[in-house]
């Protein structure tokens, strides 16, 4: 079965997590910040992450960051999953390179069924619907500027 490693500085998020996925057959470890992330990613290469962004040490799009730069674990699946619910929060984690992004507070079975999808699915279609998501923000961007511009310019 796949490999999942939960990145989460808060224990009983991490455990329910695990506890949940370990269900569904998946072997699980654990890192509690950034930088235990990225030993954990650099002793061996799992086949997806579930990456929380506000972390101490480093935060879940600094861990992103550095794995895209160094090409550490290219092939591991990233799901974001975070507190921050704003647009600009999606849409760096797209341009960092993230496969999928939920939200907290989450339902464990949804976030196990949204990994097993997320394995499922293709390189290239991650890909092509991340860039999909960074187009539709542009675009939202451009509206949200063209509509805030004043009446007669």
């Amino acid at each position: 079965m796949a490999e999942i490693l939960v990145v989460d500085d808060d224990p009983d998020i991490r455990a329910l997590i695990r506890l949940t996925l370990e269900t569904y057959g998946y072997v699980v470890r654990e890192a509690g910040d950034g930088m235990q992330a990225l030993d954990a990613l650099n002793e061996h290469e799992p086949d997806a992450m579930v990456l929380d962004v506000m972390m101490p040490k480093m935060d879940g799009y600094g861990v992103l960051r550095t794995m895209r730069q160094r090409e550490i674990a290219p092939h591991t699946k990233v799901l974001m999953l975070t507190c921050k619910t704003e647009e600009r929060d999606f849409v760096r984690g797209w341009e960092l390179g993230a496969d999928d992004y939920r939200t907290k507070p989450f339902e464990p079975m949804e976030l196990a069924e949204n990994l097993e999808n997320l394995l499922r699915t293709s390189a290239e279609t991650l890909h092509n619907r991340r860039q999909a998501e960074l187009e539709k923000a542009e675009l939202l961007d451009r509206l949200e500027s063209a509509f805030s511009r004043p009446v007669g310019r």
